[in-house]
């Protein structure tokens, strides 16, 4: 179909409203036309067609038509569309519809369901994002910060689309349904669909149990209907709840909603949903504030309030509920006599009667119903004790909520909260006297009673007051704001004389609206107003104060912890076991207390102000009574309430207040707190306990249970986490060196050990699944931080660099710094087989509870901290292992034991143990919660990479080979399947152009290929994860495509991988160079360079690439670059680019062309071999600049010439290096590593820490340094900072060049190679391709050795393959291409770049041989052809004479200089450089003076030694001339051959038979040597007759030898040796 499936319509724009709601505007013209498309559907709601007999009939005609297309059909389509239609009562064409929609996005591979699952979970994903889509609408349009047209015009989008008000002047439909009314009906269609899926379940469990039926293998997909029918509920109550406020309704729909009301049966999720549209209704219906008038509202009274319909309700406390917040707002139209007209209204009668019924209404818990609904709204999955406390102790009387996994969305719960803030308000403002009432109602309970059994009404009203402005700090503060206003003069009125119910009830309600810095800070100065004291033991003050609440806590920790007699001292060894006096007999007291630290924690954590004023306040000492009073037999719950309250005094702690806090801790833990002696515990014998005996109890103690040990351990991750303010070098320890070194073996061993305990053994013990994922994630918290705060730079630093790290440090030594953290301690415990087995419990979870849990639960943030403790322990183990753990080792004896039971040696033996990690990881990364997939992909990819792994999981050899075990255990029940399409789902999700880099979806998609990148790099040639997970089957040593698998079928990772490069383009017109998307492609480009380079996968990956024409749409989708070309908005030349991100886009699109270029090189090279000439012929096109396509226009393209682009000598970035005066001689060669192709590159994290620590070296000297002083330094380490990272990204861009410039070079040899060109044609490419390479080497060939040597490869090859002899001239157009041409301004240009490059000396000796075999060319193919022209007439004569001339001159210019530097590597140089400085040598002569050298020198055969060969050859030709005969006889040739002994020896005697070839050798050297004599004997005349036949006299026993030889082999009528074929020419 042509048009946007429906689904993906509604997501494209429900991302485009929530980028609006996020308050980012870009896409608003695409979102008008998306909400255009949406029209029809907005007006339908969720309304479906029901099943049809028409329609289902014509599934069995095998055709079916959807819109205008018509599709075939078969049977099983046939069979799923029916069963569609008929699970969801729907009609068989839309079932038709949503199944084709499924198959035609691959719904069924990405989800691993079957076709119909998926067609159900469709339709339901269509609903929901449909009714979020409107409420999206709704919740714009009544967004006060968005900008005012804007704002108005989404009003009046959602005035005409969702709630359906005509336009102005345009005719009102009236055959069509309210909103409201749509809503009604839509809300029952969901609870009845609900409801009929519940029954079908029931069924299906009966017959199960009977064992009639198997298990539902589709339980998932019921789970998913369940929940999305629940979400579209409460989209639907979000859209009517708008609907009501805009005025949607009428008097008729609140008596609608009302009778609705009336039959509900039970408390349910259903039911939640509809308070936020009773209280609108009754907002405006009921209020003042409302559209109604005081008549409408009297009648709706009588309605609402009647006793005649009480037994029409189903739910006795919902009539209650609904009575009592009508009363609430309907007592405003009485307040101000005056303002209505009130006559004939027996007001004092009505205002009984209405406090009347209200009271009654509380009678029939309507508070108790109000707060259960707000607590089941805001139920969090944190197990909060004391708030868990405060609910049981007020009992509850409605039903609990059913525990189905239904959360309430947060716009849910922040509508309803709103509501219960404006039922608040007026009821403190509309019935105030009931509340007094019930206040004294409550005091004369308490004094009647003395069970203290009485209501607790008000307490609850208190209760709600907290819910309802929790994490609401800007509608708290309406209670701060003026003190005049109702709500604070409330605040007043509850805190005075208070009971203790009630006290704690207004502490919970206090710190509830303390949830900013400015309303703790409101609720401390509240506090601080102490007013009147009044005397007495326990008498309290006229309001609660900070001086009551401390007073109180004071006498309790004194009653707590009186001395025990006799007999108690043997039944106690430590603090703790609650007393029945507090925890039975004065419940009240205990829950007040834990109130009073709640509010305490609460104030600490928020206001600076009260923090400080609770550690400073000398007549309090707050921290010595909380320690007193957990020393006190109280219950767990209290001494978990003060461990937070310790904790919270712990927030933006510095270093003296976390010191102190830490030695309080320590003399509470060893017994030794207020003095050492006469305070310590006693035993079960009654002996006292020493301080370390004392630890070990009372943090055995404190592992038990859950409140207890959870707080504790919080507590002690506070003290561990570094100090408050920005990010520092983490060189310090957050505890005192000495700490405990005067009562028991000093370092924080115990406390780890508790905390590791804990995790390991005791969080075994609790039953409660809520308690279990809190406290393991307190303890995965406490490890995280001591791994987290370890530098381990500080031991590369101190050793490598030149800063006195000793100094630099905090602490007294790095030893002592390395020996003291905890870090090693909590290594040690990684290897405990226990604590693995409970990292890996931790993370192994149901991925469906996942789905549906919140990011910020225990149990996400639990596996999300497993994982990262997973990664950090990879991380550090080497350092731990080869570096702290000997240190420690060395100093045993000064430690505690070892851990027991460390059953590994390393970190990855406890993953190998747990193979299914791998499995739960690859799960959990397409469960929507961000953070946790970047950690699982980050952990996936550090196990695949681990050699350790890697070596245990990969084949052994031999014969007892394995498969890859992580490979087997993900292809078990189709796990791997299942993972790979959620990861090819991410890969294929759109991209937020608004967002960019910043998508988390786009995060997501990096970590992905960077997972896959990495685990292909570790083993390319071996079947790994990576391989499995992007679709190849894989087996032992070797991958294959299963048939019909989703490789098959082009639905795979790979695929996807594939899709997302071919269709990605980096550059837009507005912006230029997109550098997120040229590094998007950049990472896919490599994942499949691995592949096609790889000969495990080469063959599968060539083929399925050239099937989707990779290369062509690669070669489209390139973009030339232009000196004005901007990346990112920045241009190129701009100085500032190299430290910006652009120039990260530009070293990545030279990269990804680097690889574009590289398979195309290795693809024209497979297609020549293969010898497949239409696909070669296409490539020659495509490069050649244009693609030709079939009965199409070809289409123009940039050429493999023009792509030639990237070589600019002009974007020179080259900047001096600073000057630099107090950071001159810092050593930064620790902070750098070794790239194999970039050099040196600087880790600038290091650097900063390197500077940071030479700043500490001086720090005593800085404290007393001027200001100005003080900014230079500064100024200088931002100057260091941004060199280097301007040095760093300088040698990555040349080296991205250069690999990309040796691409393009392969790829131009390569069609040097394979083209099919000749004559003409041949010689245009050749020529074209010297063009384009010319100016650039000529540039470079000063600048930079390493390009010019790839220029000089391509020139050398290009010169060879050029040909000059007459015979290849006559294929040539003689008009177009003349010999003159050939050696025209290019050839003689290139052979000057070369001189001149020589000349130099500045080039690599390899580089030169390049230079060396060039000129030769030049001479010998160009210059030395004239030897083989008849007459000097011929043009060719006359123009290679021209050339030789020139040539002879561009040689003497350069002169000596350049003969020197010939000759230098001619002596001694690198074999191939000196080879072909002596070859060019020996043509140097022959080019300009050969009349004396006969042509069939040339023809002679080289011989084995071409070093040796090139020299004699020089000397041959020079001693052809008599100026270099002259010269070689004077010095001393003759001499040197007699010295030599080569013609004085019989080569006969000394014939190796081992060698046969030997004496062939002999031989031919001589005749090299021969040649010589020869020609310097005959070019001086009978100058040197007498020297040659002195020379044959010494010489005559081998001249006759020869001789009879040569006589022998000419009567024999074999083949003649080669030797006697040519001693005497």
């Amino acid at each position: 179909m042509s048009e946007p499936r429906a689904l993906e319509a509604l997501q494209a724009l429900h991302a485009e409203l929530v980028a609006v709601r996020q308050h980012r505007y870009e896409g608003l013209p695409v979102l008008e036309q998306l909400l255009d498309v949406q029209t029809d559907a907005f007006k339908k709601l969720i309304e479906k067609p029901p099943r049809n007999t028409v329609n289902r009939q014509t599934l069995g005609t095998g055709k079916v038509r959807i819109g205008e297309e018509e599709y075939a059909i078969n049977d099983d389509f046939v069979n799923d569309c029916l069963k569609v239609a008929d699970d969801l009562d729907l009609d068989e064409l839309e079932a038709a519809r949503i199944l084709l929609d499924c198959d035609a996005a691959g719904d069924a591979e990405t989800q691993s369901r079957s076709l119909w699952e998926c067609a159900v979970i469709r339709f339901h994903q269509e609903r929901r994002y449909l009714l979020d889509c409107m409420r999206l609408c709704v919740e714009i349009a009544s967004d006060e910060d968005l900008e005012p047209g804007l704002q108005d015009a989404f009003g009046a989008l959602a005035e005409e689309k969702v709630f359906g008000v005509p336009q102005p002047g345009s005719r009102p439909d009236c055959s069509a349904k309210k909103i409201v009314s749509k809503c009604m009906e839509a809300m029952q269609s969901v609870r009845s669909m609900l409801l009929a899926m519940q029954d079908k379940a029931a069924a299906r469990n009966v017959l199960q149990q009977a064992s009639l039926v198997k298990p539902p293998e589709n339980q998932e997909t019921f789970d998913f209907s369940r929940s999305s029918l629940v979400e579209q509920h409460e989209c639907l109550a979000a859209i009517l709840h708008a609907a009501i406020e805009k005025r949607h309704a009428t008097v008729r729909d609140f008596q609608d909603f009302i009778q609705a009301l009336k039959q509900v049966e039970k408390y349910d999720h259903f039911l939640v949903h509809l308070f936020p549209a009773l209280a609108a209704y009754i907002t405006v219906f009921g209020s003042t504030e409302g559209i109604g008038d005081l008549q409408q509202s009297r009648q709706l009274n009588d309605v609402i309030c009647k006793q005649a319909d009480d037994g029409s309700w189903r739910l006795s406390y919902l009539r209650a509920t609904v009575r009592a917040w009508w009363i609430a707002e309907y007592c405003g139209w009485y307040l101000d006599d005056t303002a209505y007209d009130l006559q004939n209204i027996n007001l004092d009668q009505e205002d009984a009667e209405r406090t009347k019924q209200f009271t009654e209404c509380l009678k029939e818990d309507a508070f108790d119903f109000i707060l259960a609904v707000a607590a089941d709204c805001r139920a969090q999955e944190w197990q909060d004790p004391s708030r868990l406390g405060m609910r049981q102790w007020l009992p509850r009387k409605s039903p609990t909520l059913a525990s189905d996994p239904f959360p309430f969305s947060h716009s849910f719960q922040q509508s309803l909260m709103a509501h219960l803030e404006g039922f608040v308000d007026a009821a403190i403002a509309n019935i105030p006297d009931v509340l007094r009432r019930l206040r004294t109602e409550e005091d004369e309970q308490r004094q009647l009673s003395q069970n203290h059994e009485q209501d607790l009404d008000l307490e609850r009203f208190l209760i709600i007051i907290s819910y309802a402005f929790e994490g609401r700090p800007d509608a708290a503060m309406q209670f701060w704001e003026d003190p005049e206003s109702n709500l604070a003069g409330f605040l007043q009125w509850a805190s005075r004389r208070a009971s203790t119910p009630l006290v704690t009830a207004f502490c919970e309600m206090l710190q509830c609206l303390a949830d900013s810095e400015e309303c703790a800070t409101a609720a401390h100065n509240f506090l601080l107003d102490e007013g009147q004291q009044s005397s007495g033991k326990m008498k309290r003050t006229q309001s609660l104060t900070w001086s009551q609440i401390f007073k109180e806590l004071a006498y309790f920790t004194n009653k707590f912890t009186e001395k025990p007699n006799a007999s108690q001292l043997h039944a106690m060894h430590r603090p703790g076991k609650p007393g029945a006096d507090l925890a039975e007999a004065e419940p009240e007291r205990a829950l007040m207390l834990e109130c009073y630290l709640r509010l305490m924690a609460k104030l600490a954590s928020e206001s600076e102000v009260a923090r400080v004023k609770m550690l400073t306040d000398d007549e309090v000492r707050l921290v010595e009574t909380l320690l007193k009073l957990a020393d006190g037999a109280i219950p767990p719950r209290l001494r978990a309430s003060i461990f937070y309250v310790l904790k919270a005094l712990m927030t933006r702690k510095q270093v003296g207040e976390n010191d102190v806090m830490w030695r309080f801790v320590e003399e509470w833990v060893t017994g030794t707190f207020g003095g050492p002696v006469g305070t310590l515990r006693m035993s079960y014998l009654g002996q006292p306990l020493t301080p370390q005996a004392s630890m070990e109890a009372v943090l055995s103690d404190l592992s038990n249970g859950f409140e207890e040990s959870n707080a504790f351990i919080q507590l002690l991750t506070s003290l561990f986490a570094p100090l408050d303010g920005p990010e520092g070098l983490n060189d310090s320890l957050t505890f005192p060196e000495d700490l405990g070194s005067n009562t028991r073996i000093s370092g924080m061993e115990p406390y780890v050990d508790f905390v590791f305990q804990v995790l390991a053994q005791k969080s075994q013990d609790l039953v409660d699944p809520a308690q279990l994922r809190a406290l393991r994630l307190s303890c995965l918290e406490f490890a995280l931080t001591c791994l987290s705060t370890f530098n381990e730079d500080l031991i590369i630093l101190g050793n490598e660099s030149n800063i006195a790290i000793d100094v630099a440090m905090p602490t007294t030594d790095l030893a002592a710094y390395v020996r003291l953290h905890p870090f090693a301690r909590v290594m040690e415990w990684l290897f405990n087989g226990k604590v693995i087995t409970a990292l890996i419990n931790t993370i192994h979870q149901d991925p469906s509870v996942l789905s549906s849990a919140s990011p910020d639960s225990p149990l996400v943030l639990g596996i999300l901290r497993g994982v990262q403790i997973m990664i950090k322990a990879l991380d550090l183990q080497e350092t731990y292992l080869h570096l702290v753990r000997p240190l420690i080792q060395s100093q045993a004896g000064k430690r505690r034991a070892s851990v027991a039971n460390a059953a590994y040696s390393s970190f990855e033996d406890g993953i190998l143990s747990h193979l299914s990690l791998v499995v739960d990881l690859g799960k959990y990364c397409n469960l929507g919660h961000g953070e946790l997939t970047l950690a699982c992909l980050k952990l996936l990819e550090k196990i695949s990479t681990s050699p350790r792994i890697i070596s245990e999981w990969n084949p052994a050899t031999g014969r007892l080979g394995h498969r890859n075990k992580a490979i087997v255990q993900l292809e078990r029940d189709g796990e791997g399947q299942i993972i790979a399409a959620s990861l090819a789902a991410s890969i294929s999700s759109p991209l937020d152009p608004v967002m960019e880099a910043e998508s988390e979806d786009y995060v997501v998609k990096l970590f992905i290929l960077d997972f896959l990148y990495e685990c292909l790099c570790a083993t390319p040639d071996q079947p790994t994860i990576a391989h499995l997970l992007l679709g190849f089957h894989c087996e032992l040593n070797r991958l294959g495509i299963e048939p019909r698998s989703a490789f098959d079928a082009q639905k795979s990772l790979f695929h996807s991988l594939l899709n997302v490069v071919i269709g990605l383009s980096v550059y837009e017109e507005e912006r230029g160079m997109r550098g997120y998307l040229i590094t998007l492609k950049h990472r896919i480009l490599r994942i499949l360079q691995i592949l096609w380079k790889s000969p495990l996968s080469a063959t599968l990956v060539m083929d399925e690439l050239r099937a989707t024409n990779f290369m062509f749409h690669m070669l489209l989708r390139e973009i030339q670059i232009q000196p004005d070309l901007r990346w990112d908005d920045l241009e190129a030349n701009n100085p500032e680019f190299l430290l910006s991100g652009a120039s990260v886009a530009y070293i990545d699109y030279l990269g990804s062309r680097a690889m574009i270029f590289e398979y195309i090189g290795k693809e024209l090279c497979s297609v020549s071999q293969n010898r497949i000439p239409s696909i070669k012929r296409q490539i020659f096109d495509a490069l050649s600049g244009q693609i030709k396509l079939d009965a199409e226009e070809p289409l123009s393209l940039a050429n493999i010439f023009d792509f030639f682009d990237f070589l600019n000598p002009d974007a020179n970035w080259d900047v001096p290096r600073p000057q630099f005066v107090v950071y001159k001689d810092l050593e930064l060669r620790p902070c750098a590593v070794e790239d194999p192709e970039a050099g040196l590159q600087y880790n600038i994290r290091k650097v900063k820490e390197t500077i940071a620590l030479k700043r500490n070296e001086f720090r005593d000297t800085l404290q007393v340094a001027p200001q100005q002083h003080l900014d230079a330094i500064e100024t200088e380490e931002r100057i260091l900072v941004e060199w280097l990272t301007f040095t760093n990204r300088q040698k990555l861009f040349v080296a991205s060049r250069l690999r990309l410039l040796r691409a393009w070079t392969n790829l131009l040899l390569v069609m040097f190679e394979a083209n099919d060109f000749k004559g003409t044609p041949k010689m245009a490419f050749l020529l074209q391709a010297l063009q384009a390479i010319l100016p650039t080497l000529e540039a470079y060939s000063t600048l930079s050795t390493a390009e010019s040597f790839e220029l000089a490869r391509v020139a050398k090859v290009l010169l060879f393959k050029l040909e000059f002899s007459d015979e290849d001239d006559a294929g040539l157009d003689k008009q177009k291409f003349t010999v003159g041409n050939l050696i025209s301004d290019k050839l003689f240009q290139l052979f000057q770049v070369c001189l001149g490059a020589l000349g130099k000396w500045s080039s690599t000796a390899e580089l030169r041989a390049l230079y060396y075999g060039i000129c030769y060319r030049y001479l010998t193919a160009v210059v030395d052809k004239d030897t083989t022209t008849t007459g000097a007439t011929h043009p060719r004569s006359r123009n290679l004479a021209t050339a030789r001339a020139r040539t002879l001159k561009a040689i003497q210019i350069h002169g000596d200089r350049l003969l020197n530097v010939i000759c230098d590597d001619a002596y001694g140089s690198d074999p191939a450089c000196q080879t072909a400085a002596m070859i060019l040598l020996s043509s140097l002569p022959t080019s300009f003076d050969a009349t004396l050298r006969p042509a069939h020198y040339q023809q002679q055969p080289l011989s084995h030694h071409p070093y040796l060969q090139a020299k004699l050859s020089l000397l041959q030709q020079i001693a052809q001339t008599r100026t270099g005969a002259k010269y070689i006889l004077q010095a001393g040739l003759f001499r040197a051959l007699e010295l030599s002994g080569a013609f004085a020896a019989d080569p006969e005697l000394q014939v190796d038979a081992r060698d046969a070839r030997a004496l062939e050798r002999h031989y031919a050297l001589l005749v090299l040597l021969a040649r010589v004599v020869g020609a310097a004997v005959l070019a001086r005349g009978e100058h040197n007759v007498v020297q040659g036949r002195r020379f044959l006299a010494g010489h005559r026993m081998l001249v006759v030898h020869v001789l009879k030889r040569s006589f022998e082999n000419e009567q024999m009528p074999t083949e003649k040796p080669r030797v006697n074929t040519t001693l005497f020419h």
